[in-house]
């Protein structure tokens, strides 16, 4: 097996500046990549490897490895590899090769953090530039570097490669520096810019492995919570069938998501008013879910320049929608509920989303209901979940049902009830800058008919 190709000592020649990850026949046989005629192997800035762990393990600790690009792998799929090593080291690009784009293959890629994905033709130029400059670098005279080994300088006009050594603080390396030009396409250089207006929302959804578990509630009241602590709140319903954020929040003519992807100017008159988030509704007609699912990406990268924090309430069944959202969240709430049989939804929602290839480390895992006498406590769900985290959201009672029913959102909050509480402290611990609620904000007059009472316990079937 071809690991680690050229062990040649750094000592003794320029420092490998990119990886090559691609299975052994293909190093062998360049021309499968589109790198007809080169000797991969006789690239003094070329590392290789064929071996998933290999690379894994080398490339962990190597500073002196700018860009990654990973074309195949002789054990696991080409987009987990780029994944774990983007994840191995958020520092360093990591691009991958792709012999068709796609919508979802870029939707992925995204969420994973993996800087581009290059078409063949794309990947043959970035290896030509690439290669360019290091013979260039090769070329000229060399200055001391900052931690010993031969400097590498650009050609004229062009960036310089840096040194083999760890880049200055703040710095990008000199591969990541250059330009894509025509190289890098149009999504994928929006992906891999920096972080600016229209990537600065937290996109929260709110997802179960089957219905009943409350998704409803705990998005709307995440929502309000979220915009009571300060932050330009949406409440985005996505789903997409029988959406109903707008009838619970009380909304009368809310603007629906078909109609803003019709008409995106009508999203400047989307703003939260007062306590209460804005609100973006389900369409009226399942027929239009179909048509929203293939312009969300766009639309929500809008909406994340326009709101500090989305929470999307989702559907029950699980579609296109919910990969889109689970590969573009920032954290996503996986509510359980105290059902076993939820509890079991919840691992085959996993295993699909494995098999798929969506990543679940967004996902936080929420046992709604708790409390004395509740039937699971988030020890019991972790055990199933094989020893992951599960946080709680308090059993609110029957007031919730009551409040919620009568459009006394304000009023929940007002009392102080268990479930908003919980609720709020879970976003105060996932929502970066996010301020918890004061104690004397936590004691507030209520309604006359709960203060100071012990919240009713849910009615059950």
């Amino acid at each position: 097996m071809l690991v680690g190709i050229k062990t040649r000592e750094r000592n003794e020649m320029s420092m490998p500046l990119v990886a090559l990850c691609a299975d052994e026949e293909s190093l062998r046989n360049p021309e499968m990549l589109g790198l007809g005629g080169e000797n991969l192997a006789a690239q003094s800035w070329l590392q290789l490897f064929s071996s998933a762990e290999q690379a894994r393990c080398s490339l962990r600790n190597d500073t002196g490895i700018q860009e990654v690009w990973v074309a195949s792998c002789d054990e696991v799929a080409p987009i987990n590899l780029a994944a774990a090593l983007k994840r191995d080291r958020r520092d360093r690009r990591v691009c991958m090769l792709s012999a068709q784009e796609s919508g979802s293959l870029r939707s992925r890629a995204s969420a994973a953090g993996i800087d581009a994905s290059f078409t063949r033709q794309a990947f043959v130029e970035r290896y030509a530039l690439c290669k360019q400059i290091a013979m260039s670098a090769s070329a000229s005279a060399p200055v001391q570097p900052a931690f010993g080994g031969p400097a590498l300088a650009g050609p004229a006009g062009a960036s310089a490669v840096a040194p083999a050594c760890a880049p200055a603080k703040g710095a990008q390396p000199a591969f990541a520096q250059l330009a894509y030009g025509g190289a890098q396409p149009q999504a994928q250089q929006q992906a891999s810019a920096p972080a600016q207006g229209n990537s600065r929302g937290f996109l929260l959804p709110v997802v179960s492995g089957s219905g009943g578990a409350g998704k409803s509630a705990v998005a709307l009241l995440a929502a309000y919570a979220a915009q009571r602590m300060g932050k330009s709140t949406l409440l985005l319903d996505f789903d997409l069938q029988f959406g109903d954020m707008a009838e619970l929040a009380g909304v009368q003519h809310p603007l629906r998501i078909d109609e803003a992807i019709a008409n995106p100017e009508r999203l400047t008159g989307l703003q939260p008013q007062g306590n209460a988030p804005a609100l973006l509704a389900a369409p009226l007609h399942i027929d239009a879910a179909e048509a929203v699912v293939a312009q969300a990406p766009a639309l929500l990268e809008t909406l994340r320049g326009r709101f500090d924090v989305i929470v999307a309430n989702t559907g029950g069944a699980w579609a296109e929608q919910h990969a889109v959202l689970l590969e573009r969240s920032s954290k996503a709430l996986f509510l359980i509920d105290q059902r076993m049989s939820s509890v079991y939804a919840c691992k085959r929602a996993l295993d699909l989303c494995a098999r798929c290839g969506i990543a679940v480390n967004p996902l936080l895992f929420v046992l709604n209901g708790c409390g004395k006498g509740a039937p699971l406590s988030s020890i019991d769900v972790s055990c199933v979940l094989k020893g992951a985290h599960v946080h709680e959201l308090a059993d609110g009672g029957a007031d919730v049902e009551d409040m919620l029913a009568a459009h006394g959102i304000e009023e929940l909050f007002d009392a102080r009830n268990e479930l908003v509480a919980s609720i709020e402290q879970l976003l105060a611990e996932v929502i970066p800058g996010m301020q918890g609620s004061q104690p004397g904000e936590r004691e507030g007059a209520g309604l006359p008919f709960l203060r100071g009472k012990k919240p009713r316990k849910r009615r059950r079937a």
